[in-house]
């Protein structure tokens, strides 16, 4: 469900099929409780210990909405887990909390939950024992979570099995032909039921509105369906503005306590390779550090602001898992030193594997991250610093990599400043604590302890914890560390 379509070893080959394209009518709810217009892989913030690709939710919006357009718009709520028994989902445990919560949080923005679409049960094929139980438990799970949405009526479509369908080369996984097949039959099975909606008590349709009265100085919602949430949320929260407690939602922040993604932004640009965007791992939740919080916003790859959670790449750094990075101990560090800093706008722009020529000016890279830069600072800040980590891929000397790796990054340093015109941007550097060719390492870390151009911090990253089995990548308190260490460097830098 969480979608594999196109993952082979662990890598997703972003072929996406016309059946899954965005469609400003599909909203998906992402990590951080906020609507986006939704685009595979569906849950890349979710099912984030996997590598995931395309799945059977878009095919199934794009089904329904074909056969029935008084649907309006659609959103979808992604929490599906690879690899979970169906005992893993019985009521209380993390997996069926998080599904409530999200649950109850899709529907406080105005909203009907209109159906279950469930399809598990891979796992539960290794003993007999969950076999035999496997029917009572999850009859067990509909009911509990049925009562726990008070809707004992909602529909739940499942999926019984896939015989015949095409598979990936694991012979697991669907591949995405049949992800796509599996979608149009589990929209077939819904338009054939009678729904029991479960509705929120905020208006169920908003006409779309673009008022530059709600959204000046420009509109952060970018197509017609967030401009919808977006009028409906403005309305909302009219109603409460002298409430000046930071509202609760099942245990979750809700949208009224978010910051205001059009105030004055502290913006910094998170940019580089794999270390930057996160391979640290989330298993079990993340280190206090990377906590959300109301104060700290991102920009979504459709160039919208949410609350910061990790993985802060998850739509950006697409190709590969992303998890914990520097980026949010960086972010709540940089609060707690420095109260004035207001709102942070974190800026994701980091991408696994690249080279530093793969970010001169002129790059697809490179644009990106202008363009991301631009984008940010229209909606309200100002850019406060460049956070750089990358080098790693530069150690296997490809092309003269290492010999020419300090004139590259420095010219890299100056271009990006003078179209941002800002030529005294500060650049805050991380001098690598590993390298995919350790025999090279020490000379590309000499380079970046080198660059030579004003306003430049290195933060040297030696010695922070890598990954088990991994040489390479930063295991989650390594990232903490950075982070951290990062931070200070900010705080006690000229501003």
């Amino acid at each position: 469900m969480s979608g594999t379509g196109g993952v082979v070893n662990q890598t997703w080959d972003g072929v996406v099929p016309p059946e899954c394209r965005p469609n400003p009518s599909i909203l998906r709810l992402s990590a951080g409780l906020s609507w986006e217009e939704a685009y595979e892989p569906l849950h890349k913030d979710i099912d984030t210990d996997k590598t995931c690709g395309v799945g059977p939710g878009m095919p199934f919006v794009h089904y329904i909405l074909d056969k029935d357009s008084s649907l309006g718009v659609v959103g979808l709520v992604p929490c599906a887990i690879g690899g979970t028994n169906i005992s893993e989902w019985a009521q209380g445990t993390l997996l069926y909390n998080q599904l409530v919560r999200r649950a109850g949080a899709a529907v406080q923005g105005g909203g009907t939950i209109t159906a279950l679409l469930w399809y598990q049960g891979e796992s539960d094929t290794v003993t007999l024992e969950d076999a035999k139980l496997y029917k009572s438990r999850l009859e067990k799970f509909f009911t509990d979570l049925r009562n726990d949405l008070l809707a004992p009526m909602l529909p739940v479509i499942q999926m019984c099995g896939s015989k015949g369908s095409q598979l990936e080369p694991d012979y697991l996984h669907l591949s995405t032909p049949a992800q796509v097949n599996l979608g149009e039959m589990l929209a077939n099975a819904y338009l054939q039921t009678v729904a029991s909606p479960v509705h929120s008590s905020a208006p169920k349709k908003v006409r779309a509105l673009w008022d530059t009265d709600i959204f000046s100085p420009i509109p952060l919602w970018k197509t017609e369906a967030e401009a919808i949430f977006a009028a409906s949320l403005s309305k909302h929260q009219s109603r409460h503005a002298g409430d000046q407690k930071s509202g609760q939602l099942l245990g979750m922040m809700s949208r009224e306590s978010y910051a205001d993604p059009s105030s004055d932004k502290s913006i910094f640009l998170l940019a580089g390779q794999s270390n930057m965007a996160g391979r640290g791992s989330m298993a079990g939740g993340v280190p206090e550090e990377c906590q959300p919080n109301p104060s700290i916003l991102r920009l979504t790859a459709t160039l919208s602001w949410e609350v910061a959670s990790d993985p802060l790449h998850r739509d950006i750094d697409i190709h590969k898992t992303c998890g914990v990075g520097p980026g949010m101990p960086f972010a709540n560090s940089i609060l707690k030193g420095d109260s004035s800093l207001g709102v942070v706008g974190l800026v994701p722009c980091a991408i696994g594997g690249t080279r530093v020529v793969e970010w001169q000016q002129g790059t697809p890279n490179y644009t990106q991250l202008l363009t991301r830069a631009k984008a940010a600072v229209q909606g309200g800040g100002t850019i406060r610093a460049l956070l750089w980590y990358q080098g790693e891929s530069d150690t296997k000397d490809t092309d003269g990599d290492v010999k020419f790796y300090k004139d590259r990054v420095e010219k890299f340093l100056t271009d990006i400043r003078a179209d941002l015109n800002l030529p005294t941007l500060p650049v805050l550097l991380v001098a690598l604590a590993t390298g995919e060719d350790t025999s090279n390492l020490n000379a590309i870390r000499a380079a970046q302890l080198a660059v030579n151009l004003p306003n430049v911090i290195v933060v040297d990253a030696y010695g922070a914890q890598t990954s088990n089995g991994d040489p390479v990548h930063l295991a989650t308190p390594g990232q903490v560390v950075v982070g951290k260490k990062l931070a200070a460097a900010f705080i006690g830098s000229p501003k």
